[in-house]
């Protein structure tokens, strides 16, 4: 966050658009590949936001947040539980950051394609 905004000034906008997909049955997932969703899917758009959120305050700015989660946050699949959880999760983390941030000036929101 640093780099973006010595490059462009300020942060305005944050998407948490990436993300990845493991499929197996769940009583075949392996750890590694449940973290491996977790890290991507949950851990980093959290901190992304903080990080681009702490920017924002600095600048006096507000700004906006937006996380792509994903209809599966909403309705259960099959043989995709790191996922369901990973973006169920960053659902709810939207729900939380958008609350604790508006006062702040900071608008929170999640869409979920499909």
């Amino acid at each position: 966050m640093t780099q973006a905004v010595a490059e462009a000034g300020r942060v305005d906008i944050l998407i948490n658009n990436a993300g990845i997909i493991r499929r197996n049955d769940a009583l075949l997932f392996t750890e590694e590949d449940w973290d491996a969703v977790l890290n991507v899917n949950l851990k980093t758009p959290f901190f992304l936001a903080q990080a681009a959120t702490q920017a924002m305050l600095k600048a006096g700015t507000g700004g906006k947040i937006v996380n792509v989660v994903s209809m599966l946050s909403f309705q259960s699949g099959i043989r995709t539980a790191s996922y369901t959880a990973s973006k169920s999760g960053l659902a709810g983390i939207t729900r939380l950051l958008a609350s604790e941030w508006a006062a702040r000036g900071i608008n929170v929101n999640a869409i979920a394609p499909g």
